[in-house]
């Protein structure tokens, strides 16, 4: 599984092989102590074209994932509770902003991105299909 962010220090990509849970949340963890505004976007590649993107903010973060034929789906928030401002991250230097409708706590998302990881496919997390 191939993984990529955004280094804002750097101004460029990393990307790089990924291949055990524990990696993922050592990713992530290292993603998130990167300087700036807003928390570079992970991107998790699977070999088959499929992909996940794991944008946070704070204590919420949004997972949008991509099937190998293109279909798109994000995550839903699974209760009222995490209604709110927008989850914003930086994806590969561009502002980007989600409905708070769409978050997850950020332990879920780092779950969701081991289970891919782990299985290569979409994780068990409630999602809605893009239009």
């Amino acid at each position: 599984m191939r993984f990529r962010y955004f280094d804002p220090d750097q101004q460029t990509a990393v990307d790089g092989e990924i291949n055990s849970t524990a990696d993922v949340v050592e990713l992530i963890g290292l993603v998130l102590r990167l300087p700036g505004a807003n928390s570079p976007a992970v991107e998790l590649s699977g070999h088959d074209g499929s992909s996940l993107v794991v944008g946070v903010s704070g204590p919420r973060a949004v997972l949008l994932w991509t099937d190998a034929t293109g279909r798109a789906a994000h995550s839903v928030a699974p209760s009222t509770d995490l209604i709110g401002e927008g989850v914003v991250f930086d994806y590969f230097g561009a502002y980007t902003e989600m409905p708070a409708a769409y978050s997850v706590s950020v332990d879920v998302a780092v779950a969701a991105a081991a289970e891919y990881v782990a299985t290569g496919r979409p994780p068990a997390v409630l999602m809605a299909m893009d239009s």
